[in-house]
């Protein structure tokens, strides 16, 4: 015949594994939600403040043909190398 002490002595050993089990899981989820919850604050912190549409440029630089931008077009301007073929 079994011992019944031996069988409280296993549910213990048992809901206490459990029980660690069920805290490690949940101090990863915690520790996933609160980084998470910094990286957003980080994020909204580190962004721009929008300029307004209404924006003027100064007096000097209206009407000036210098504000035009002019991207390559050649074969090279695709990935910064010569083609491989000729």
């Amino acid at each position: 015949m079994t011992d019944p002490t031996s069988i409280g002595t296993a549910l213990t050993v048992l809901a206490v594994i459990a029980a660690l089990a069920v805290a490690f899981g949940l101090a990863i989820v915690s520790d996933m939600a609160m980084r998470r919850r910094e990286d957003r604050a980080a994020a909204t912190a580190s962004e721009p403040e929008p300029v307004a549409e209404t924006a003027e440029l100064p007096q000097d630089l209206r009407g000036t043909e210098e504000l035009v931008a002019h991207a390559p077009t050649g074969a090279v301007a695709a990935n910064g190398r010569e083609p491989s073929h000729p």
